[in-house]
């Protein structure tokens, strides 16, 4: 549980979903403390409790509201307030703290709110959806907060411009895949590339099908998710491959930004090499999201959320009332995905998407 910053310091940090309703997300809450090596614990005023299964979630940690207002853990609440800190570069107000993430519908209750010590937000420009899933959220927080180097957004003056394209490959599980796709779509990607080799998405059967679009879709959507293979010569001047366990620098010094790029993120249950995607651009690079627990517990959203969410980082943002500038070029990554992929497009509703 204890972490190491930079400076030597020795932080002791806590993740509290509060209010969280569904077993299985506080169940991947609990990977993404564990990826991180902290604590997680849960406020349940939402019969999250009762709902649990010791035997396939393990033991669950429960925290009541005067142990989460103890002044000694000052609270980071992680919100989607327009007016709250953006993620990137923000810092813990101590050397121990609470981070709290709210429940699927309500979000983190107004007492909590009020005794925030700081209110942070990740950035999402997602159309129509503007709602991680709560455990990808919560990785994203955990990465930043306690291990992004203390990396600030940057300033572009045509961000949308350096937006890369975006190709999920081999994921292992339909409902990850279905929340990496959610996040896709909530970081504002219209199109997204799918390498379906495990054959989790497609051709599936009515069940597995059913909870992987609700994850991820229904029969009205903005995000486009086109079928691709990785043994295509694509256009691509690079493709960076990103993930926990690629042999790489680390995805901070890695420019992931670009029209001409291409960013995959593997399923990495399935180990193989990165030459595998070789074909797919002219010049391939690896990029290594640092996790320094051994061990930890893999799961493709988490992973995924992060890397788009460092994408994000390094696309940047307008400057502060600048308004948003007409596009010099069409949305180039769009037209390559379109054109190779290798069936027929599924589009996923936003309003779908918010339920999870």
């Amino acid at each position: 549980m204890d972490k190491g910053d930079a400076a030597g310091m020795t932080r002791r940090v806590r993740l509290v979903g509060d209010g969280v309703e569904n077993p299985a997300n506080a169940r991947a809450l609990m990977d993404s403390a564990a990826m991180f090596g902290v604590q997680c614990a849960f406020r349940d005023t939402r019969g999250l409790m009762a709902a649990w299964d010791v035997e396939r979630g393990g033991e669950l940690e429960l925290i009541d509201t005067p142990g989460l207002l103890d002044q000694e853990w000052p609270i980071v609440a992680v919100e989607t307030n327009p007016q709250a800190s953006i993620v990137f570069g923000a810092t813990l107000p101590g050397t121990q703290s609470s981070i709290i993430v709210g429940g699927e519908r309500l979000g983190i209750r107004a007492d909590l709110l009020r005794a925030a010590a700081r209110t942070v937000r990740i950035p999402m420009s997602g159309r129509g959806i503007n709602t991680l899933n709560v455990a990808a959220a919560a990785a994203v927080a955990l990465y930043y907060l306690i291990a992004g180097r203390g990396l600030a957004p940057r300033l572009a003056k045509r961000p949308e411009e350096r937006r890369p394209a975006l190709l999920l490959s081999r994921p292992q599980d339909h409902v990850e895949a279905g929340s990496a796709i959610r996040s896709a779509a909530a970081f504002g990607w219209r199109t997204v590339g799918l390498d379906d080799s495990s054959k989790v998405w497609y051709g599936v059967s009515h069940v597995v099908a059913a909870e992987g679009r609700a994850a991820a879709r229904s029969h009205r959507n903005r995000i486009r998710v086109l079928p691709m293979t990785t043994s295509t010569n694509l256009a691509f001047r690079r493709v960076v491959v990103a993930g926990a366990l690629v042999d790489g620098p680390p995805i901070h010094r890695v420019d992931l930004a670009g029209h001409d790029t291409l960013l995959v993120i593997p399923d990495e249950r399935k180990r193989g090499s990165i030459q595998r995607f070789k074909d797919l651009g002219a010049w391939l690079e690896p990029a290594r999201i640092d996790i320094s627990v051994p061990g930890f517990p893999y799961r493709y959203r988490l992973m995924a959320t992060i890397v788009m969410a460092e994408a994000v980082r390094q696309i940047g943002f307008r400057p502060a009332g600048q308004p948003r500038q007409a596009p010099r070029r069409g949305l180039t990554y769009e037209s390559t995905l379109s054109t190779v992929a290798t069936g027929a497009a599924e589009e996923v509703d936003p309003a779908v998407l918010k339920t999870f």
